[in-house]
């Protein structure tokens, strides 16, 4: 065998061990593994790694679109919740509030004058406000008195307000200030500000009423001859906003029950309105169910005041964030029936108390609902007027709460044997003879309601 002009057959045949191929012959064969490899390493290079299939993709994008929507729906439900509770927060603290001012007042509320009074000014007056067909409230509560004669009531301190001050200029110096001035107490107590007031006489005069969805409070004292004049925003103070009803029921001698009884029933529900001197025959009082007549006016005697009072006081959070819809049709003033709105949702299950709708300055009540409109049975409820409403006109109920107040001083008239009419009117008469033997003595002089 021969290679490159060399004979290797003896080394294949030798008895002595293998003949080794030359040194350039293992130098070619080292280099062509070494290319050879190196070439298998540069094809495994450049080969493209495996990817994600377009069913691969979509399976991927629909797992996400799903988790994203549960996220979505989670965070959704925390924050309608948080809103739930927050607008539920706010509600309750102004109703309670506004309630816990009114419950101290009425608690308060004097049925007799205190000893030395020589004018009759203890009243308790509830009617409508004949602006806005709203309940208002009147009455004359004890009050704190400053430094006044116990008897008369109608003294004060005798100095000016501003003299109770030196001046800087006096500092160190023994300064006595006057005694008295033409200032010293000539203002009356309003609770709004801050002044030099006269003799208050240890009571003063309480008043409530809404006007523009504002709940208003009234206090003065001294009592002012006619409360109701009292009655205006500009002497109050705003308890709350966004109260959209008070009403006021009083339970008298002759009453049975809250609730309103069914037509011919024996039992008597709450009076919607109250006279405590029985003689304002002006407006909706002259229909009180115990008047007799302005006659009454100078008989103390006669005199009555409710045991109980019992507060309805409708509020709500303030828009957009309260639970509100639109009407989608226009309704007419004596329509009653189905009430086509954008949405029920939130609103109460209808049939109840707390299923009332205002609708501008107009109290619906209804009795069921579905999700797209209510089933109206009333309207012109809770003392309004009846009108009719646009479309898009807005829809809100807000959140009622009840309480009842104990007036610990109530009077009753004791000659009224019984709840009839024909029973009252036998006392009205009793009364007037015993009124007409006493023509003579002297009467005190009561102020106007």
């Amino acid at each position: 065998m021969k290679s490159n002009g060399a004979d290797y057959s003896q080394c294949a045949t030798g008895s002595g061990g293998g003949c080794m191929p030359p040194l350039p012959v293992l130098a070619a064969r080292r280099a062509l593994r070494v290319c050879t490899g190196s070439q298998q390493q540069a094809a495994r290079g450049t080969q493209h790694p495996h990817g994600l299939t377009l069913i691969e993709v979509m399976i991927t994008m629909a797992i996400f679109v799903v988790l994203a929507g549960f996220t979505i729906m989670a965070v959704r439900e925390v924050v309608t919740s948080w809103s739930v509770g927050e607008r539920r927060r706010v509600v309750f603290e102004k109703a309670a509030g506004c309630v816990d001012v009114m419950a101290d007042d009425i608690r308060l509320a004097l049925t007799q004058e205190p000893p030395g009074a020589t004018d009759i000014k203890a009243k308790f007056i509830g009617d409508y406000d004949p602006a806005t067909r709203q309940q208002r409230l009147m009455f004359v509560r004890s009050f704190e008195s400053g430094p006044e004669r116990a008897i008369t009531f109608t003294a004060g301190d005798g100095i000016d307000n501003n003299s109770m001050l030196k001046p800087q200029s006096s500092d160190g110096t023994s300064v006595s200030p006057p005694v008295s001035s033409t200032k010293s107490d000539s203002e009356d107590f309003t609770g709004l500000k801050v002044g030099d007031f006269r003799a208050l006489g240890g009571m003063a005069m309480v008043g409530y009423f809404v006007q523009n969805q504002n709940l208003y409070r009234v206090i003065h004292a001294p009592v002012p001859d006619s409360m109701s004049s009292q009655l205006k925003p500009g002497n109050a103070q705003i308890l709350a906003t966004d109260v959209l009803y008070l009403g006021f029921e009083y339970w008298s001698q002759v009453t049975d029950q809250w609730d309103e009884p069914p037509a011919r029933s024996k039992l008597n529900g709450p009076e919607k309105m109250w006279d405590s001197t029985r003689a304002i025959s002006v407006g909706a009082l002259r229909n009180f169910r115990f008047h007799r007549g302005t006659d009454s006016a100078f008989d103390t005697e006669d005199d009555i005041f409710p045991q109980k009072v019992r507060i309805t006081l409708t509020v709500d959070s303030t828009m957009p964030r309260c639970v509100y819809t639109k009407i989608t049709d226009e309704m007419g003033p004596t329509e009653i029936g189905k009430l086509n709105v954008d949405s029920t949702k939130g609103f109460a299950d209808g049939g109840d108390e707390s299923s009332y709708l205002l609708i501008e300055n107009e109290w619906l009540h209804y009795k069921s609902k579905t999700s797209e409109y209510f089933v109206i049975d009333r309207r012109g409820a809770r003392g309004t007027n009846s009108t009719g409403h646009k479309a898009d006109s807005v829809v809100r109920t807000g959140r009622s709460f009840r309480r009842v107040i104990y007036l610990p001083n109530y009077r009753e008239d004791p000659t009224i044997a019984g709840p009839t009419a024909a029973q009252i009117t036998a006392s009205d008469q009793e009364w007037r003879a015993r009124r007409d033997a006493q023509l003579g003595s002297n009467k005190k002089k009561r102020t106007a309601p």
